[in-house]
């Protein structure tokens, strides 16, 4: 919003309430007089200009002078633009799944990090690292982003014994 527009839109509206209620303030009496007319043709651009204020992006580059169409606007916007980020992969697996420990073979629920019988980590299901907490959410510790956010690259597989190999859980 910018103030000096509907400050400026304001100011019109009340000369145009004024100019309406002149007669009576003026003369005592309700007669239909010029100046009447003219305040009720000034109503409609004073809110006009108000609604103007009220949408405007930026009260810093979007002046009172520019209200009608600033271009310096336009080329701002293009020049805080954030080059876009690298494309999400899919997830090949459900958020919510449960896992199977490596090492003990019991299911682990997706919110937990650590295996809860074993007390060991659990693998990321993105990038393979194990995974930390952070805020009472399984982390990725490499990219610091809960697990089915991770960015991170694919890691070979890690060795170590994986007793539900084989097995669907």
């Amino acid at each position: 919003m910018n103030r000096s527009i509907v400050g400026l839109g304001a100011g019109i509206f009340l000369l145009a309430l004024g100019l309406i209620a002149s007669p009576i303030a003026l003369l005592g009496h309700e007669a239909f007089t010029l100046e009447q007319e003219i305040g009720l043709y000034v109503i409609a651009p004073a809110l006009a200009v108000i609604l103007i204020g009220a949408i405007a992006d930026d009260p810093r580059v979007t002046t009172v002078g520019g209200a009608f169409g600033n271009p310096d606007v336009a080329l701002e916007r293009l020049g805080r633009a954030r080059p876009p980020g690298p494309p999400l992969r899919p997830l090949t697996y459900h958020p919510n799944e449960a896992v199977a420990c490596r090492y003990c073979a019991s299911i682990i629920q997706p919110d937990l990090a650590q295996c809860p019988r074993c007390g060991r980590a659990r693998d990321c299901r993105t990038c393979g690292r194990p995974l930390g907490i952070v805020l009472e959410r399984a982390t990725c510790p490499a990219c610091a982003q809960p697990e089915p956010f991770c960015r991170c690259p694919r890691l070979p597989p890690r060795a170590g014994p994986n007793p539900s190999a084989g097995r669907r859980v």
